[in-house]
């Protein structure tokens, strides 16, 4: 019968995975720690805060592990079940990331053309609860419509004559606020990325109110998924 493997032997060889995997993706020197790896790839969004926390009290561990007693070549101390899953769940995560767009699945992205009245996007809202629309003119996309656009439109247009106007959408666009825009990123994505740009405000010094992913994530292709604020449990769920 053979004897079973001591924790510390998968925990050790995730854990040294995940070194490695960072001394390449930062390019390191031999002489810098694993913390400091780690602090320099949360800045990346290469990890995430909760896996550079969780990395930061492994290294701990390792540490425990590599400088413990040990009997017969094998360390004395050895970490929880729960500990070994997370540190390889965390190595599998980093090594091969999943893309967000994976993750959200395929989506029918509504779009909408500066020329459209109105009155579609309002249709469309009341019948499917989607509360933001990217504007395409011809093939370029030239804004975000949202709900609260329109809302800013509405409490002016109402104030004339209480009646809603047969207004294009292009001219809605004009109520737009700095937050109301989108960035643009390729298929290749990862959640990670996405997760940072949804919630790290960029030169606007305002969060971004979608990311479209388009095929290399330029603003003049066609969307292949839009990402707001409401997915983002789902993709740190994933990440």
């Amino acid at each position: 019968m053979s004897e079973p493997t001591n924790r510390a032997v998968p925990f050790m060889a995730a854990f040294n995975d995940i070194e490695s995997f960072l001394r390449t993706a930062l390019d390191a020197k031999k002489s810098d720690s694993f913390n400091w790896m780690v602090s320099k790839a949360e800045k990346k969004n290469i990890v995430t805060p909760a896996q550079a926390n969780d990395l930061k009290e492994f290294a701990s561990l390792r540490n425990a592990i590599s400088h413990g007693e040990w009997q017969d070549f094998r360390p004395i101390a050895e970490p929880l079940a729960e500990t070994v899953a997370e540190i390889e769940r965390i190595r599998d995560q980093l090594l091969d990331p999943p893309l967000a767009i994976d993750i959200l699945g395929h989506q029918d992205v509504i779009t909408f053309s500066p020329d459209d009245d109105i009155h579609e996007p309002l249709r469309v809202i009341r019948d499917t609860g989607i509360s933001q629309f990217p504007v395409y003119d011809d093939r370029q996309c030239i804004g975000v419509l949202t709900t609260n656009t329109i809302a800013r439109w509405l409490a002016e247009d109402l104030a004339e004559d209480d009646t809603i106007s047969a207004k294009p959408v292009g001219e809605i666009l004009s109520h737009n606020e700095p937050k109301d825009h989108a960035i643009f990123m390729p298929r290749t994505a990862t959640a990670v990325e996405v997760i940072h740009a949804l919630t790290s405000p960029g030169n606007e010094r305002t969060l971004p109110r979608l990311v479209i992913i388009t095929e290399h994530g330029n603003p003049n292709q066609q969307p292949l998924c839009v990402v707001t604020a409401s997915n983002l449990p789902a993709l740190f769920d994933a990440a």
